[in-house]
Parts: structure tokens; C-alpha cells; sequence
């Protein structure tokens, strides 16, 4: 069997004429969660140490908000779902005496609504 193809559909196109560009992509927003971290301010550590700990590892671009209640840091990660497995792998490693709180599913709404 032979394959057949017009020689039309090879014609060239003049240099002024900008190419075709077909957009045909659609970007999905990735799924997006919040995670609450409880930092204890233990009395013999300096106040703010894991903070300043947490806020200088990898983990720091997904701090949203921090609030300070009685002796304890509550903070707000917000990060993709597929990020869970590296953000709680580091949380643990980096910070062991953070509590992990509930992880709740954060809607995205789309931009130009």
C-alpha cells in the first residue's frame, strides 16, 4: 500500500505573512489546599526561632499567613496537592516538633470572572 499526499500542501509562503500560530493549549489550575502548621514556643528557645527556620527552607514560598496565640506560631501553607508529599517529607525533616493540622481544599477562582 503507498501512501499519497498532494504536493499542493507543501506550497511556501511569502517571508511578509507571519506564520500560523495555534493556541490550543488550556491551562487546568492545579488544585490548590491549605495546611495549618502549629510552631510551640518552647521556653528555652528564642521566640521566632522555627519560624525564621520554617520561612528560610524550601517551604517558605508557601507561607500565606502566620499568627502568634499564646505560647504557639499558627501558620498557613498554601500549596498544590501534588506538592503534598515533598511539603510534609520537609515539614518533618526541618521542623519535628510542628504539629500538622488539617489540610482542606482551597478553590481557585478564574481570573477574568
Amino acid at each position: 500500500m503507498a501512501l499519497t499526499q498532494s504536493i499542493d500542501s507543501f506550497e511556501t509562503q511569502p517571508l511578509s505573512t507571519p506564520p500560523v500560530r495555534r493556541n490550543n493549549v488550556i491551562p487546568f489550575p492545579t488544585a490548590r489546599a491549605r495546611l495549618q502548621v502549629t510552631l510551640p514556643h518552647p521556653s528555652h528557645d528564642l521566640p521566632g526561632t522555627q519560624l525564621r527556620t520554617l520561612l528560610r527552607s524550601p517551604l517558605g514560598v508557601y507561607v500565606v499567613s502566620t499568627e502568634a496565640v499564646r505560647e504557639e506560631v499558627r501558620v498557613q501553607l498554601d500549596i498544590a496537592l501534588d506538592d503534598l508529599d515533598f511539603t510534609l517529607h520537609t515539614l518533618i525533616s526541618t521542623l519535628p516538633a510542628a504539629m500538622i493540622g488539617p489540610l482542606k481544599r482551597r478553590h481557585t477562582v478564574a481570573k477574568g470572572r
